[in-house]
Protein backbone atom coordinates (compact mmCIF):
# COMPACT_ATOMS: atom_id res chain seq x y z
CA UNK A 1 0.00 0.00 0.00
CA UNK A 2 0.80 3.40 -0.41
CA UNK A 3 0.11 6.83 0.92
CA UNK A 4 1.15 10.13 -1.09
CA UNK A 5 1.27 12.98 0.43
CA UNK A 6 1.44 15.99 -1.92
CA UNK A 7 2.67 19.16 -0.38
CA UNK A 8 0.26 22.11 -1.62
CA UNK A 9 0.85 24.48 -0.08
CA UNK A 10 4.27 25.76 1.87
CA UNK A 11 3.31 28.80 4.46
CA UNK A 12 5.65 30.01 6.51
CA UNK A 13 4.32 28.89 9.87
CA UNK A 14 2.74 25.27 8.17
CA UNK A 15 2.59 23.34 4.86
CA UNK A 16 -0.79 22.11 3.65
CA UNK A 17 -1.13 19.29 1.41
CA UNK A 18 -3.51 16.42 -0.38
CA UNK A 19 -3.02 12.76 1.04
CA UNK A 20 -4.41 9.81 -1.29
CA UNK A 21 -3.75 5.98 -0.65
CA UNK A 22 -3.76 3.48 -3.96
CA UNK A 23 -4.73 6.60 -5.91
CA UNK A 24 -7.86 7.46 -3.81
CA UNK A 25 -8.06 10.88 -2.18
CA UNK A 26 -8.31 10.89 1.25
CA UNK A 27 -7.85 13.89 3.29
CA UNK A 28 -5.91 16.78 3.78
CA UNK A 29 -2.81 17.08 5.67
CA UNK A 30 -1.36 19.56 8.24
CA UNK A 31 2.81 19.78 8.75
CA UNK A 32 5.19 22.61 9.91
CA UNK A 33 7.12 24.78 7.83
CA UNK A 34 8.86 23.03 4.93
CA UNK A 35 12.72 23.90 4.43
CA UNK A 36 15.24 23.72 1.71
CA UNK A 37 17.35 21.12 3.50
CA UNK A 38 20.30 22.00 1.31
CA UNK A 39 21.00 25.68 2.56
CA UNK A 40 17.68 25.56 6.07
CA UNK A 41 18.82 24.48 9.25
CA UNK A 42 16.48 22.28 11.45
CA UNK A 43 14.02 24.15 13.84
CA UNK A 44 12.95 21.72 16.58
CA UNK A 45 9.05 21.26 16.36
CA UNK A 46 8.39 23.87 13.67
CA UNK A 47 9.81 21.82 10.39
CA UNK A 48 8.57 19.12 8.17
CA UNK A 49 10.50 16.63 7.29
CA UNK A 50 12.34 16.18 4.37
CA UNK A 51 10.92 15.03 0.84
CA UNK A 52 10.80 11.05 0.57
CA UNK A 53 9.92 7.52 0.59
CA UNK A 54 9.04 5.96 4.33
CA UNK A 55 8.42 2.63 5.22
CA UNK A 56 5.58 3.01 7.91
CA UNK A 57 5.18 0.46 10.74
CA UNK A 58 2.70 0.76 12.98
CA UNK A 59 3.86 0.97 17.02
CA UNK A 60 2.29 1.74 20.28
CA UNK A 61 2.10 5.48 20.74
CA UNK A 62 2.26 6.31 24.56
CA UNK A 63 0.80 9.59 23.86
CA UNK A 64 -2.53 8.19 21.70
CA UNK A 65 -2.79 5.07 23.75
CA UNK A 66 -3.02 2.78 20.72
CA UNK A 67 -1.10 1.52 17.67
CA UNK A 68 -0.47 4.77 15.27
CA UNK A 69 1.59 4.62 11.90
CA UNK A 70 5.01 5.65 12.42
CA UNK A 71 7.45 6.78 9.37
CA UNK A 72 10.74 4.99 9.88
CA UNK A 73 13.78 6.31 9.07
CA UNK A 74 13.15 9.88 8.47
CA UNK A 75 16.81 11.75 8.23
CA UNK A 76 17.29 13.75 11.19
CA UNK A 77 13.66 12.76 12.93
CA UNK A 78 12.94 10.36 15.60
CA UNK A 79 8.92 9.52 16.29
CA UNK A 80 7.25 10.58 13.11
CA UNK A 81 3.63 9.62 13.03
CA UNK A 82 0.31 10.31 11.31
CA UNK A 83 -2.13 11.23 13.63
CA UNK A 84 -5.08 13.31 14.67
CA UNK A 85 -5.51 17.15 15.42
CA UNK A 86 -6.13 20.60 13.95
CA UNK A 87 -3.52 23.80 14.28
CA UNK A 88 0.18 23.68 13.30
CA UNK A 89 0.96 23.45 17.53
CA UNK A 90 -0.88 19.93 17.21
CA UNK A 91 2.73 19.21 15.04
CA UNK A 92 5.97 19.15 16.08
CA UNK A 93 6.90 17.03 12.71
CA UNK A 94 4.39 15.00 12.76
CA UNK A 95 1.89 14.48 9.69
CA UNK A 96 -1.90 15.49 11.23
CA UNK A 97 -4.37 14.52 8.95
CA UNK A 98 -8.50 16.37 8.38
CA UNK A 99 -9.80 18.30 5.84
CA UNK A 100 -8.36 21.72 5.16
CA UNK A 101 -11.09 24.55 4.81
CA UNK A 102 -10.04 27.00 7.09
CA UNK A 103 -6.22 29.10 6.56
CA UNK A 104 -3.73 26.34 8.47
CA UNK A 105 -6.43 24.41 10.09
CA UNK A 106 -7.37 20.96 9.60
CA UNK A 107 -10.66 19.95 10.42
CA UNK A 108 -13.06 16.66 11.34
CA UNK A 109 -9.40 14.84 11.90
CA UNK A 110 -10.52 11.97 13.77
CA UNK A 111 -12.64 10.94 10.57
CA UNK A 112 -10.07 10.98 8.34
CA UNK A 113 -7.90 9.17 10.24
CA UNK A 114 -10.41 6.60 10.63
CA UNK A 115 -10.72 6.96 6.55
CA UNK A 116 -6.80 5.73 6.35
CA UNK A 117 -7.07 3.25 9.33
CA UNK A 118 -9.54 1.21 7.35
CA UNK A 119 -6.73 1.35 4.70
CA UNK A 120 -4.62 0.22 7.09
CA UNK A 121 -6.04 -2.32 8.70
CA UNK A 122 -6.83 -3.84 5.25
CA UNK A 123 -3.31 -3.76 3.88
CA UNK A 124 -2.40 -5.48 7.60
CA UNK A 125 -4.22 -7.97 7.41
CA UNK A 126 -3.15 -8.97 3.93
CA UNK A 127 0.20 -8.66 5.09
CA UNK A 128 0.99 -5.67 2.40
CA UNK A 129 4.41 -3.31 3.20
CA UNK A 130 2.98 0.23 3.68
CA UNK A 131 5.18 3.22 2.34
CA UNK A 132 4.40 6.89 2.83
CA UNK A 133 6.12 9.28 -0.14
CA UNK A 134 6.65 13.08 0.53
CA UNK A 135 6.75 15.18 -2.13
Amino acid sequence: MEIIITRIAKKAEYTIGRLTINGHRICDTLEPHCIDWNKDEKVLGKTAIPEGRYRIMMKLSRKFGMKMPYLIDVPNFEGVMIHQGNTPKNTQGCIIVGYNTIRGLVLRSRQAMENIQDYLDTAIETKQEIWCVIK
